[in-house]
């Protein structure tokens, strides 16, 4: 069983949110053991875009994407859990990427790879200017979603 966790991002503002839940998870001291056994793989990316293809070809059981959204039907700080698959068809959820997940998620299975094991959690941002700095309502964000992907890891790890 390997599982991965992308933290989806760039160094403005709310878009660190993936960054932030991915530092944060990995010095979580109920993660370590299986951090240090390699069955689970924390990593962030700066806007993958194609890149993200690359980390679906690595076998991974499991893979949870945490990125920064602009819906704007929510405010900042609201927390969306999806698979894979509901996001593909969901043209409402904009990212601040030049590819976003989605499209990249919707290449992957037009080319025939297997995206039902991912899972996103995007957080509700407002913020994403050079000039701007992460909102508290983000960080507040970070930190549910944080605990919700320990919980989430907990109830799969014998699963999987």
């Amino acid at each position: 069983m390997k599982i991965l966790i992308l933290g989806i991002g760039s160094p403005f503002a709310d878009d660190q949110a993936g960054w932030f839940v991915a530092d944060q998870l990995s010095h979580m001291e109920s993660l370590q053991a299986l951090i240090m056994a390699g069955k689970l793989v924390i990593e962030a990316e700066n806007r993958p875009g194609l890149n993200l293809l690359d980390w679906l070809q690595h076998g991974y059981e499991q893979i949870i994407l945490v990125d920064m959204v602009k819906t704007n039907l929510a405010e900042t700080g609201n927390i969306y859990q999806l698979k894979a698959q509901d996001i593909i068809g969901f043209s409402g959820m904009l990212s601040s990427h030049n590819l976003g997940v989605s499209p990249s998620l919707a290449l992957a299975e037009v080319l025939g790879m297997n995206i039902q094991n991912i899972i996103f959690w995007g957080i509700e941002g407002e913020r994403y200017k050079p000039e701007q700095e992460i909102s508290a309502e983000m960080l507040a964000a970070v930190a549910v979603v944080v605990t919700q992907i320990e919980d989430y890891l907990s109830r799969v790890i014998n699963v999987l």
